[in-house]
């Protein structure tokens, strides 16, 4: 919806990234099961029509919703609010989805409710040239998508709004069907209104976001070249002196060892083999007579890695002396290469 709205453009998994780290999320859905996984969904509006009763409790009274879901896009083809749950009442509810979209000819999905069994609500279907299909017996998943519409509504509207009177309860349904439809982006349809999702355009809502993402990225690659480029240049002079040093020819060139002796000594690092471990050099841990042991260092590859909570450094070589003499990585490579390899720096012609 940000993106929609041009608020700002952000990938999901940025999104779910910082809801996420801020405790935004709620907890997960249950695993599906392997039940009913033969289905085969819809692959265009108005293939299946999806039909189903749900008890709606308005000031003590319990009335009786019935509503019709395109299975394809989500989107409520038909409801009404009624005083019983009869055949006729469930054929008033497709009558109203035929007046809306008189050319549709959907398969008709229902539960085995004697409303939807009986003589005369097969005949009104034949007489209408819809084709029923009914669930399995005790299993309500098999019409999921209308058990989560009813629970949508429930949680999201009445619950809320709480209806008082027959009229309150038939006003809270309507703005909340309309919101669902034109407003609210659903999950399971790539984050579309159901009404986007019915007309087609749902590929075109994509595509826009595609391109509203890219063009963030660019915006912001531009930006950090502009920073870069506006750094002060106040290390200009170090950074022309060392540019012909190669910094992987330095670090090859200077040992761990040496870098370690030259700091204070190897004398404080202990340790199988190349690995050693001792006080770290970087944040000078106090001479209180404990053993330090939060420097680990392997002297064969070159890197380091402290584990105290206030430094965290690593590295390699050139890295460790740049940290310990409060360098910049070029002037630390000259100083570095003055004192154990001048031999890798070029004359001044």
């Amino acid at each position: 919806m940000m993106m929609d709205a041009d608020v700002v453009a952000a990938s999901p998994a940025t999104v779910y990234r910082i809801l996420k780290d801020a405790g935004r999320l709620g907890p997960k859905f249950a695993p599906p099961t392997k039940k009913g996984r033969g289905f085969a969904q819809p692959n265009h509006p108005h293939r299946d029509w999806h039909i189903d009763f749900s008890h709606i409790r308005v000031g003590g009274i319990f009335y009786h919703l019935c509503s019709i879901l395109d299975g394809y896009s989500r989107y409520i083809v038909a409801w009404e609010l009624r005083e019983y749950m009869r055949d006729l009442d469930a054929q008033i509810v497709v009558q109203k989805g035929r007046e809306a979209f008189p050319h549709a000819r959907p398969r008709l999905i229902s539960d085995n409710g004697s409303h939807f069994v009986s003589r005369e609500f097969r005949s009104f279907l034949k007489m209408c040239q819809f084709e029923q299909v009914r669930t399995s017996p005790g299993y309500p998943q098999s019409n999921g998508k209308k058990e989560r519409w009813y629970a949508s509504l429930k949680q999201e509207c009445l619950r809320p709004g709480v209806p008082l009177t027959f009229d309150d309860a038939q006003r809270l349904i309507g703005e909340y069907v309309q919101y669902y439809n034109t407003v609210r982006l659903h999950a399971a349809i790539g984050y579309v209104t159901p009404a986007d999702r019915l007309h087609q355009i749902d590929d075109l809502i994509h595509r826009q976001r595609d391109e509203k993402l890219e063009a963030a990225r660019e915006r912001r690659r531009l930006a950090r070249q502009a920073e870069r480029a506006n750094q002060p240049t106040s290390r200009s002079y170090s950074q022309r002196s060392s540019s012909t040093i190669d910094f992987a020819t330095l670090r090859r060139e200077v040992s761990m060892r040496d870098v370690l002796a030259a700091l204070g000594g190897l004398e404080a690092y202990q340790g199988w083999g190349a690995q050693k471990r001792g006080p770290c050099p970087i944040h000078r841990q106090p001479d209180d007579g404990k053993r330090h042991r939060s420097f680990s260092v392997n002297l064969d590859r070159g890197i380091y890695r402290c584990f105290h909570p206030e430094c965290q450094a690593q590295g390699n070589v050139l890295d460790l002396w740049a940290a310990c003499h409060g360098m910049e990585l070029p002037e630390a490579a000259r100083d570095l290469a003055e004192r154990f390899a001048p031999h890798l720096i070029p004359s001044p012609n």
